[in-house]
């Protein structure tokens, strides 16, 4: 059988998305080194994007998404190689640098959330032909991966605050974090078909484009006033990028091929979505739950350069294959 679209031809188209990406991320750069933007604006664009934008985003997603396709077999595929990576980092992390549970959830987001949402739809559109393959990808990260470990940063909070808390708020906060929200209203919404009118569907879509720009120039400041990237914990960071980058992708092919028998179209979707660079909302998270930002910034930006050719080597030799 043989692949949707020459691979070639889609890898090149999908940079012009890239270039948009490093674009916006510039504009941030640029406003941060001429001093209209500094780390409090940065704060501010982060965290709209976390209590506005990013829910409108996930809700439009999956209002939309074909239901078909995210509970299909392969999402089993992608959630393997989401959890058989994240554990790869949780346990050599463990062995090898100790991080407290604030970091090690930033490191288990940074080697295995992938960009699905503004990388992911023109790459798999480019590659593939066809952008509905992020679902499934989304809806295991949203689910699975964003809850628990947004879970896990708020608690953290909590306790830095000093304030007491139940064990029954403790299992509400996931119900509590707006992203978590606008996924499960969003399937629900898509589940029951309901009609919403035009105008706060727009309104909604608005909030969730402003979400994507937001974060890159928050990103793109943090680039300017920050650290070079890849100095501060430079092993950790750099296993992190080789997980999310090279590791994880490869778990994706070989689980698509040898465990889960998928044809070549789905095995490459699995993979090229597996290998796409860690996502700018980990950033976000990270600014959030105030917690190991550097490396989440860094795990960005060198996978987000590294993927592109990754990925063109994986759709090469999954072309050869097939």
């Amino acid at each position: 059988m043989n692949l949707a679209v020459p691979y070639t031809c889609g890898v090149l188209s999908a940079l012009s998305g890239f270039a948009t990406i490093w674009a916006i991320a510039g504009v941030g750069w640029v406003l941060a080194h001429i001093g209209i933007l500094d780390r409090s604006a940065q704060e501010a664009l982060a965290k709209t994007s976390f209590r506005a934008g990013l829910p409108c985003l996930l809700f439009a997603s999956m209002y939309r998404a074909d239901l078909g396709r995210i509970f299909s077999f392969n999402v089993l595929a992608s959630a393997s190689a989401i959890v058989l990576t994240a554990l790869i980092y949780v346990v050599v992390s463990r062995l090898i640098w100790k991080p407290n549970l604030g970091h090690a959830v930033i490191g288990t987001f940074a080697s295995s959330y992938v960009n699905a949402n503004n990388m992911g739809v023109p790459i798999t559109l480019a590659v593939i032909g066809d952008s509905s393959w992020v679902a499934p990808v989304l809806l295991v990260q949203v689910l699975l991966l964003q809850p628990l470990g947004l879970s896990i940063l708020d608690a953290q909070l909590v306790k830095k605050s000093g304030r007491e808390v139940s064990k029954l708020s403790y299992l509400s906060l996931p119900f509590k974090n707006p992203m978590t929200i606008g996924v499960l209203l969003g399937i629900l919404s898509n589940i029951v078909k309901i009609e919403y009118p035009s105008a706060l569907l727009r309104t909604v879509e608005i909030l969730g484009d402003f979400s994507v720009p937001a974060m890159l120039i928050a990103f793109g400041v943090s680039l300017r006033i920050g650290p070079i990237p890849g100095r501060q914990n430079a092993g950790e960071t750099w296993f992190i990028a080789t997980l999310k980058t090279v590791v994880m992708p490869l778990v994706a092919a070989l689980l698509s091929i040898f465990v889960f028998k998928l044809d070549s179209v789905t095995t490459l979707a699995v993979t090229v979505m597996a290998g796409l660079p860690c996502a700018q909302n980990v950033f976000v998270f990270a600014m959030r739950g105030k917690e190991s930002v550097t490396m989440a910034r860094d795990a960005i930006f060198i996978t987000s350069f590294a993927c592109i050719p990754v990925i063109t080597i994986f759709a090469t030799v999954l072309h050869a294959v097939y």
